[in-house]
């Protein structure tokens, strides 16, 4: 009977590999994006434990567990047939967060209007700046202009030009090239809306 050989081809040493930085991505958790909770963030702790400790959750499945109506029938009749000495409003003791201070924070941060990221890029702004120009706010000129290569309908020269004043970081160069009031509504009529067609 043969002796199997060992082997130990992939019981190699890997020599190119930095021993530090691999056990140190081995026990990261990972960087934390949310400058309010990297602040509070301890290392030392567990992820479970800082989490409760903020007065948050992983996992929403056990913050906010489904309602099981089967052990709530169970309890009911266990009271009623007098098999359990308890009463029936009993009030559960949320546990107080140390750090509790954090979900208020977060709150705050989540009901703050973020600024609209939206711009229009250059090309469509030349454009729809020389079709202001040239017709102000009348659509139906825009679309049989010769530079309507796009061939644009009203409604579409309408919801891009509305988007356009949308954007008060680009429309406001516009009227100031234009000597135009900043604040006030542009003094041109609207010509062929929805009321008129």
């Amino acid at each position: 009977m043969k002796i199997r050989k060992n082997h130990r081809v992939n019981k190699r040493y890997r020599y190119n590999v930095n021993r530090k930085t691999l056990n140190k991505t081995r026990s990261s958790t990972g960087k934390i994006k949310d400058p309010v909770l990297n602040k509070l963030w301890e290392e030392s702790k567990r992820p479970g434990t800082n989490f409760k400790e903020m007065g948050l959750s992983a996992d929403p499945n056990k913050a906010v567990p489904i309602p099981n109506f089967k052990k709530d029938r169970l309890k009911i009749t266990k009271l009623v047939n007098g098999f359990v000495e308890e009463e029936l409003n009993e009030k559960d003791v949320k546990p107080v967060a140390k750090r509790g201070h954090v979900v208020n924070e977060l709150e705050e941060m989540a009901k703050q209007k973020a600024d609209s990221q939206l711009r229009l890029p250059k090309g469509v702004v030349s454009h729809l700046t020389y079709f202001l120009d040239k017709y102000q706010l009348n659509y139906k000129a825009m679309v049989t202009d010769r530079r309507n290569h796009d061939q644009w309908t009203w409604k579409q020269f309408r919801m891009k030009i509305k988007q356009f004043m949308g954007i008060p970081e680009q429309f406001n160069k516009y009227l100031e090239k234009k000597n135009l009031p900043l604040d006030k509504q542009l003094p041109w009529p609207e010509y062929d809306s929805d009321s008129e067609w």
